[in-house]
């Protein structure tokens, strides 16, 4: 099951990472804040590589 949601939660980064740069314009909301969109993104690579390293933690 937790494995399941850690994919969930890689796919979910991922696809925001590539709409951000499609479907935004200068500025990202990220809980009820605007960022640049640079920032934005960071954060939620950031995010992705936590996500990441707690599933490949847990696969070993």
């Amino acid at each position: 099951m937790r494995r399941t949601i850690l994919i969930i939660g890689m796919a979910i980064a991922v696809v925001t990472i590539i709409y951000s740069f499609f479907g935004m314009g200068d500025t990202g909301q990220f809980f009820g804040f605007e960022m640049n969109i640079w920032f934005y993104r960071l954060i939620w690579f950031g995010l992705f590589l936590l996500v990441l390293k707690d599933y490949l933690k847990m696969r070993k």
